[in-house]
């Protein structure tokens, strides 16, 4: 008997209750009873993510045509755990919930919320570029800004005013005067936050008979994320944008020449781009923490913030099995609470260990 319960957004985890059957020859082998419907019980959940069919054909003496087939799983279980077992004189039963699938090359994670803090932006232009073009920077930084504010997924809070400077976010406030006397952000374990540079340069082309000048536009957001701001990567984006033209005909040059808005508008398109990648990357990326053992499960500084709800999945890498799934239990704020789902797990053999938390719906 098969049932399917709640599975990852991508398909490639799903949680099967399966259970299994075995005969019992005599009451001195109730413990192989039990070891045969454990394992019919996973041969039917690992068959439940598809399988696999052989067959041939033989020949017999009478020249009848006979056909075989074998059926295989397809499918790998990664974990599992027994949460029924009874038997009386003839049968022994035992029911498994099981997690079928795989969670290696793990794509976005489509997270349900992201919080994110946009700190203060730099500008580079170099003496090339028009004097009509200084102020066209801040402009991009605000388009930025919309965007990512727009974002139904995303809370932005907006510290343009402050560098951030990794070494002086950490350091402790006991002993930083600026700290004491002002507020500094700080960002909790799950969170982004990101400082975009603007470079802008201009570029002369030559040619056998006119002369074209381009601006070099690189927009770079350096994403950082969790209390330690532990660097993300870069999301970048270039683009050249036509500035104008000199020919040996000056009404040439003046129809080859684009107007000023829409230069501003190319590169308004530029920004929109970079918005949408910055914000597609901070909410593909996967959600991690470090656990830590306690009395009720094992405990993570992330939560419902960053939308953790009770039966959300998790998986660590173990030293003794490939895979070890998780479930959260309980979710606040500031932290939830996750139990192996084998819970014949030891807890302590879990204590400090990184979890991935899988997909969103």
């Amino acid at each position: 008997m098969l049932s399917v319960g709640a599975q990852a957004a991508n398909d490639k985890l799903r949680m099967i209750t399966a259970t299994g059957r075995a005969v019992i020859s005599h009451m001195d082998a109730l413990n192989e009873a039990k070891n045969i419907a454990l394992e019919d019980a996973l041969y039917l959940a690992a068959l439940s993510g598809g399988a696999k069919i052989d067959g041939f054909s033989s020949v017999q003496a009478d020249t009848a045509l006979d056909d075989h087939f074998v059926v295989r799983p397809s499918s790998e279980i990664l974990d599992y755990n027994i949460i029924d077992e009874t038997h009386d004189d003839l049968h022994y039963q035992v029911t498994v919930q099981a997690a079928v699938g795989s969670v290696e090359g793990v794509g976005c994670q489509n997270r349900a919320v992201g919080h994110v803090t946009m700190f203060a932006p730099q500008y580079s232009i170099t003496r090339q570029v028009p004097g009509w073009l200084s102020t066209t920077p801040p402009l991009l930084v605000q388009d930025l800004y919309d965007y990512m504010a727009s974002q139904p997924k995303l809370s932005l809070r907006n510290r343009a005013g402050t560098t951030l400077d990794v070494a002086a976010l950490l350091k402790d406030a006991r002993y930083d005067y600026a700290a004491l006397t002002s507020s500094r952000p700080s960002l909790s374990d799950g969170d982004f936050a990101f400082a975009t540079a603007i470079d802008f340069d201009a570029t002369t082309v030559k040619g056998n008979f006119k002369q074209e000048q381009f601006l070099d536009v690189t927009v770079t957001s350096h994403i950082f994320t969790g209390s330690q701001l532990d660097s993300l990567g870069d999301v970048t984006h270039t683009v050249r944008v036509k500035l104008g033209e000199k020919s040996i005909s000056q009404m040439l040059s003046t129809l080859a020449t684009p107007k000023r808005a829409e230069i501003r508008s190319a590169l308004s398109t530029t920004m929109d781009t970079h918005a949408r990648a910055l914000a597609e990357t901070m909410l593909c990326l996967p959600l991690t923490a470090v656990m830590a053992k306690a009395d009720d499960g094992l405990h993570v500084s992330v939560g419902a913030r960053q939308g953790l709800s009770p039966n959300h999945l998790a998986v660590v890498s173990g030293k003794m099995t490939p895979w070890t799934i998780l479930r959260v239990t309980k979710a606040d704020a500031s932290g939830a609470t996750l139990l192996p789902l084998n819970r014949q797990r030891k807890l302590a053999d879990l204590h400090g260990q990184h979890v991935t938390f899988l997909e969103f719906n």
